[in-house]
């Protein structure tokens, strides 16, 4: 079989979460103060019969760095390290001896 056909003859099956798909819900319900066990039940009663609607799921899902957010901490990280090197070479040399001295 040719990749080609492969291609054209299946779909690449990605793992969605379920919270992907209400994110906005989700968002919406928990500023408004609504409790992650509420935001649970309203997603219960949105989609039936699924599994992983649960509380530490849902935790889990909203500490999970999203890749947006990793993009902007890595260019922070950036720019913070090309500061701090030119700080370094900026600084006076430090005198070794400066407690001896009195």
């Amino acid at each position: 079989m040719n990749i080609d056909k492969f291609i054209q003859n299946n779909t690449p099956k990605k793992k969605i979460s379920i919270f992907d798909v209400y994110v906005d819900d989700i968002n919406k319900l928990l500023e408004l103060n609504y409790s992650q066990k509420q935001v649970i039940e309203y997603l219960k009663t949105k989609c039936k019969n699924k599994t992983g609607l649960t509380e530490s799921n849902l935790t889990r899902y909203l500490k999970k760095p999203k890749k947006q957010n990793i993009k902007e901490v890595k260019n922070i990280d950036i720019d913070k390290s090309k500061n701090l090197t030119k700080d370094k070479i900026e600084k006076k040399p430090i005198d070794i001896f400066a407690n001896l001295k009195s």
